[in-house]
């Protein structure tokens, strides 16, 4: 029998004083952590331009279209999950959260039933309080009113040990510090191949940016290797304090290298509690990191040739005709928190949970999933009704699988008429050996150049084994043409939805 929200709320964790103890093990299946509140992420279009113009993230031309994307991540995040796990910062230091709970109103009330109802979960790092006095600076206004708000909501907190402090921090160094720094003594290990695919760039590109990396590797082997001190070395300008984001042109691909490490250090608290990190609209996906590719063990999910039999026998799926007029423009917190009490959402979440856990049932889970999502997105449309003043959002849904090796990308999109992308070519590195790929699935706007202001809903499925990469590769794409799907040669594609990217689990739990 399934537990109703309040039975489960009883349960959780340990209560003590106004706040629940909780571990990874009391969290939901879908649990994100959201790149997208870091105090240092940009999407990439916009980093491209501070850094050719010499915007720090203090410039007048930045914060407010910063705020914007990041708050529109923010919301979609509560809208596609579960749960959200915000580190308890963000809560006194980042306007994008603490907006909601600054005054009494709609937001501020759905705010504490977010965290009442343990939706929004405080990550603590080393406190034991949510409301523990902190050494760092913070926000007057933001610490005032989370003090207020959590003294009065009885939330639900994360750490990862609070059985004592030696094991809480003891865990920390090992799953979020030493993972951070062995990623940047790795980095020369990341293939030009992939490196192309990701950032665009030619092979003489990849080349210099790959030297580049060796000189990253090499610095990290001698030195502490916090953020902090890899921003000063190679990402902003000297003398600049990392917080204000000045980042200098003049050190050789600090965009790049920015990308890759801020991807890898978001990753870690998701990778911690066995969730999923959740990255933004415009943003690496977790795929950049080449992570475990080459020689791993076959996983739960289909191989190549059982992957291929599915795309085959669904070859379409059947698509909303029309359009819906809603997206994350003008949308409140409150807005979100009354669609996540429909029956819709509900269905939402089941139909997404049942194909993450059986991912080679796409054919038919997949439709399920668009079905619902669809449902969800009309009840949040009604929600909103005619509040958002001179706001249009035409969003036509689609559906695209995809298929990400290192280096290549094969994307089959279910529109009116599918038809196949591929983009790049299988690294050399796994070219003759065995390899796993990543399939994503996702569903999205047909219009993806305003993915930043449309709903959608991205998630990594499973892994596909090659047992001779580019071999098999070819197979899969020539299998696709001969079932009569056109396939495109494109170049470069941006990553532009949001995505929960495959969790890097422990060994106990693949």
């Amino acid at each position: 029998m399934r537990l109703t929200q309040e039975e489960k709320r009883s349960m959780v964790g340990t209560v003590s004083g106004d706040f629940r103890k909780i571990d990874n093990s009391d969290l939901e299946p879908i649990a994100v952590v959201a790149q997208c509140l870091d105090n240092q992420w940009v999407p990439r279009e916009l980093l491209t331009k501070m850094i050719k113009q010499g915007w720090s993230l203090n410039h007048r031309k930045v914060v407010d279209r910063r705020r914007s994307a990041s708050r529109h991540e923010y919301l979609r995040s509560i809208l596609n999950a579960q749960q959200v796990i915000v580190n308890r910062a963000f809560f006194y230091n980042n306007p994008v959260v603490y907006q909601d709970f600054l005054r009494d109103g709609r937001p501020q009330e759905a705010f504490r039933n977010l965290l009442d109802q343990s939706v929004i979960i405080p990550y603590l790092y080393n406190e034991t309080s949510p409301i523990e006095e902190q050494e760092f600076t913070t926000q007057p206004e933001g610490w005032q009113a989370w003090l207020r708000v959590a003294g009065e909501t009885r939330s639900s907190c994360l750490r990862l040990s609070w059985d004592n402090d030696d094991d809480n921090a003891a865990y920390t160094r090992e799953y979020l510090n030493r993972p951070f720094r062995r990623f940047l003594m790795s980095m020369a290990d990341l293939e030009e191949e992939g490196l192309m695919q990701d950032f665009g760039l030619d092979e003489e590109g990849a080349s210099q940016l790959k030297s580049r990396l060796r000189e990253v590797s090499a610095w990290a082997v001698y030195n502490a290797s916090t953020r902090e001190e890899f921003y000063r070395e190679f990402v902003v300008a000297e003398g600049t304090k990392p917080a204000d984001g000045c980042f200098d042109k003049t050190k050789q691909f600090a965009g790049q290298i920015k990308q890759l490490a801020d991807l890898r250090y978001n990753s870690n608290l998701a990778d911690a509690v066995d969730r999923y990190p959740m990255t933004p609209v415009d943003s690496l996906h977790r795929t950049a990191l080449q992570e475990g590719r080459v020689g791993r063990p076959p996983v739960p999910g289909a191989e190549q040739e059982e992957f291929l039999n599915v795309l085959l026998r669904r070859q379409a799926f059947a698509l909303m005709q029309g359009a819906l007029d809603v997206g994350l423009t003008g949308l409140d917190l409150h807005h979100v928190q009354q669609a996540r009490t429909s029956d819709e959402w509900t269905a939402y979440t089941t139909s997404l949970t049942s194909l993450i856990n059986s991912p080679e049932e796409f054919e038919n889970l997949g439709q399920d999933v668009y079905n619902k999502y669809i449902a969800l997105a009309t009840t949040l449309s009604s929600i909103v009704g005619d509040r958002r003043v001179d706001t249009v959002d035409r969003w036509e849904p689609i559906i695209r699988v995809s298929v990400e090796t290192i280096g290549a990308v094969i994307s089959v999109v279910f529109d009116t008429e599918p038809y196949v992308e591929v983009i790049g070519e299988v690294a050399q590195a796994v070219a003759a050996r065995a390899s796993t790929a990543v399939v994503r699935f996702a569903v999205v706007g047909r219009d993806q150049r305003r993915a930043d202001t449309q709903l959608g809903t991205s998630v990594d499925l499973m892994r596909i084994r090659f047992d001779r990469t580019e071999r098999d590769w070819k197979r899969l794409i020539g299998g696709l043409g001969q079932a009569g799907y056109p396939v495109l040669e494109q170049a470069r594609r941006s990553e532009v939805d949001a995505n929960l990217d495959m969790p890097e689990k422990s060994e106990d739990n693949e």
